[in-house]
């Protein structure tokens, strides 16, 4: 029977309360293994079995002690060895399914954390990261996890067998060679110490190139339509083959220095390989061993230059993990986390009274606050608006009613409770947002009105389209509400997709409602259709719209006028164009714009 996935919710939420640690990468990396402990040691102890012929083959010094019964040793040894290689297949086979089970669950215990704490980190994290510099650690710095993690369970830890085997051998049969054997411990360790800081300032180097080169195609692929519509074509593929030179030279210099530290410890153990022939040779013609011992010593010494050579050469997949872990540990440490588990819900149905009380607010590094000392009352079902010029604060304002950000003095109450002291997701589940530029996926039209919700029936999917007047539009479709919209919904023209982040909205039944510049980048025609489905989705619901177009604001039963972060004007849209004041002057602005054009 499938084991459900979900079961092992516990093993990926422990990485995020805690168990990611930066500074300890090696108890992170058996950290990550949570839940998966057993099958790590049960792995372990079968690789140990299946390698056990290639440890023993040297023994076959039987021949060197001559005399009678010199072959039926031979005999005994080649059977026992044969039985040896025969358990190798089904053993190996079994280490594989439990390193791999082992391994896939560690992958997707890494990936959940990460997707669960990007879902949990504040919106001002999002804009000091691009898309593609967290899709590359979400992505690539796991599959580099994933790459160190095989090569210590397979190269790593077949070397470690071979060093103890031929170490107790050794100790066994001639401690004085044993003792000359273990030099070549300390000289892997030697050539560590040498290049482990190039290592580390190599790939990070690397790993920052790599993440700046996803970033930048990302921002290649989203500008093509821009680019085309200007014949920048090449100018922008010169910019980013700049990018893509950036990381060729880098990953020039880390090959480098990758084969740079393998030749050096090849040279080296080539060196004490030689220094240990030439010694065991003294030890035969002082009749201290015999020849025989000599070639068995000779061998074992070859398998153990091999197995430390093998360890070393899991240096540069531990730089890079070890490199990957400090990357990804910018998003399983970051202080900027949404905190929701344990506050109060809040209330169900709302009754859409939100008041902003004293609110100031400032940009890090900004000159001046984007709010300073907003004082407002938004009473259930009442439709506020809020103009200004770009910058005036309207935007800040939104996201402050939303709770993507907190006030630096003062308090947002929704219902009388204050925000911050709030589950935020039980409050988002009640409102609805209409975006300036709505955000679609590829998927189908029902998937895409219905995000986030499951069991909706496709009458009220319907009902809800036409309400956001795209109901004759669904009708004509071939597949109806099984049409795939394509990649970020191109195939829907501006006002289409609007209607989508109306229908969207209504499906949810919202009590708060929040509308931000959603007809400003829209026709006439299309204005009018999106207008009236506006009306539909604001009736009876609190509303707060950041309008572009005062012509689409006059039903609001308030408008509040901001400049410079403040409210200058607030009033219903007569009382402002009688005062002969800051906001008449920018509606009749607006409409001498609108009349030249």
């Amino acid at each position: 029977m499938q084991q459900d996935p979900f079961s092992h919710a516990a093993s990926w939420e422990k990485l995020l309360e805690g168990g990611f640690d930066v500074s300890q990468p090696r108890r992170t990396l058996w950290r990550l293994f949570a839940g998966q402990h057993a099958r790590v040691y049960g792995a372990t102890a079968l690789y140990v079995v299946k390698q056990t012929p290639a440890s023993l083959l040297p023994l076959v010094d039987a021949l060197t002690r001559g005399g009678p019964g010199c072959f039926h040793r031979v005999l005994w040894i080649s059977g026992i060895y044969f039985l040896l290689l025969l358990q190798n297949p089904l053993v190996h086979t079994s280490f594989v399914r439990l390193m791999s089970t082992a391994l896939r669950h560690m992958q997707f215990n890494l990936r959940s954390s990460l997707v669960d704490r990007l879902q949990q980190l504040s919106i001002s994290f999002y804009e000091e990261k691009q898309a593609g510099v967290l899709q590359a650690k979400l992505l690539r710095d796991v599959d580099a996890i994933d790459g160190l993690c095989r090569h210590l369970m397979h190269t790593g830890l077949n070397g470690i067998l071979i060093i103890l085997y031929v170490t107790i051998i050794a100790l066994f049969k001639q401690p004085f060679l044993a003792v000359y054997f273990l030099v070549t411990v300390p000289a892997g360790v030697a050539l560590l110490k040498v290049f482990d800081a190039r290592f580390k300032e190599q790939y990070q180097a690397l790993r920052t190139e790599t993440e700046q080169m996803n970033a930048r195609v990302g921002e290649m692929l989203q500008m093509l339509p821009v680019t085309r519509a200007h014949g920048l074509e090449s100018v922008e593929s010169r910019s980013v083959r700049g990018v893509f030179e950036r990381i060729r030279r880098r990953g020039v210099q880390v090959d480098t220095l990758t084969e740079w530290f393998a030749s050096s410890s090849w040279f080296t153990f080539m060196c004490l390989q030689l220094a240990c022939l030439v010694f065991a040779s003294w030890l035969v013609v002082h009749h201290r061993i015999t020849v025989g011992d000599a070639v068995m010593y000779q061998s074992y010494f070859g398998m153990l230059i091999g197995a430390v050579q093998q360890f070393l050469s899991i240096f540069p997949a531990l730089a890079q993990g070890a490199d990957a872990i400090r990357s990804l540990g910018e998003v399983l440490q970051c202080g900027q986390v949404e905190i929701n588990h344990g506050k109060p819900l809040a209330p169900d149905p709302l009754r859409g009274d939100l008041v902003f009380d004293g609110v100031r607010f400032q940009y890090p590094g900004a000159a001046a606050p984007a709010l300073d000392a907003v004082s407002l009352h938004v009473s259930p079902g009442e439709t506020v608006a809020f103009v200004g010029e770009s910058g005036a604060g309207k935007s800040t304002l939104i996201h402050l009613a939303i709770g993507f950000r907190h006030p630096d003095q003062g308090v947002v109450r929704l219902d009388g409770m204050d925000l911050r002291h709030l589950d935020l997701r039980s409050y988002r589940r009640q409102i609805g947002v209409v975006p300036q530029s709505t955000l679609l996926f590829h998927g189908t039209l029902r998937d895409n009105v219905t995000y986030g919700l499951e069991g909706v029936k496709d009458d009220w999917v319907r009902q809800v389209l036409t309400q956001a007047n795209l109901g004759s539009w669904v009708e004509n479709l071939p597949q109806g509400l099984d049409t795939h919209l394509g990649e970020g919904g191109a195939r829907l023209s501006g006002g289409q997709r609007q209607r989508m982040a109306i229908a969207r909205a209504l499906i949810r039944n919202p009590r708060l409602v929040i509308l931000d510049e959603a007809t400003s980048a829209l026709d006439s025609e299309s204005e009018q259709l999106v207008q009236e489905a506006i009306a539909r989705l604001t009736r009876g619901r609190t509303t707060l719209i950041v309008a572009h177009r005062f012509s689409t604001i006059r039903h609001a039963n308030r408008i509040v006028v901001l400049q410079r972060g403040r409210v200058v004007e607030e009033g219903a849209w007569e009382d402002l164009m009688a005062r002969n004041g800051y906001f008449r002057r920018l509606a009749n602005l607006q409409s001498f714009s609108h009349a030249s054009t």
